[in-house]
């Protein structure tokens, strides 16, 4: 792998392994849906559309339940400085803070009235700007669009 501001970064931070992500994936009989690349385009795609996200709810895979983290994007968010080839720096609220790789992310949620303000996203608007991603698997309900970044294949 060359040398990147993401690897120095990466080695200079705490960060939950490679051998502890896969083992919660395993333990969890969870099927992954989108690569580092599509993770990439995803976020590109939520920062030109930053306007219609109000609010973005975030369950890592390590977390028993939804703890009320949040995806932090807005019109100064970059790629290369605060989203990178595997990872994001210091967009997703609570803690640990600091670095989180895609591949930590179980999913991205979407709700369609907002928790901490009065107020309601368009979801159908919301749906369709992630639509030019490409194939995401996306559910929309009356309350909230989820995008799945996994799903248990456990029955």
């Amino acid at each position: 792998m060359p040398y990147t501001h993401f690897n120095r970064k990466h080695s200079l931070e705490t960060f939950r392994g490679d051998d502890f992500l896969d083992r919660v994936v395993s333990e969890r009989a969870l099927v992954g849906f989108l690569s580092n690349a599509k993770w990439v385009k995803l976020l590109h795609t939520l920062v030109a559309h930053h306007s219609l996200i109000k609010e973005c709810q975030v369950k890592l895979i390590w977390e028993e339940e939804p703890t009320g983290r949040l995806l932090r994007i807005d019109a100064d968010t970059e790629y290369r400085f605060d989203y990178y080839d595997q990872a994001m720096e210091a967009m997703i609220s609570g803690k640990p803070r600091g670095w989180h790789a895609y591949r930590e992310i179980e999913w991205l949620e979407f709700p369609r009235y907002l928790t901490e303000q009065p107020g309601e996203q368009d979801l159908d608007a919301i749906q369709s700007a992630l639509a030019t991603v490409g194939q995401i698997p996306l559910v929309l309900t009356n309350n909230s669009l989820r995008l799945e970044a996994y799903r248990s294949v456990a029955t």
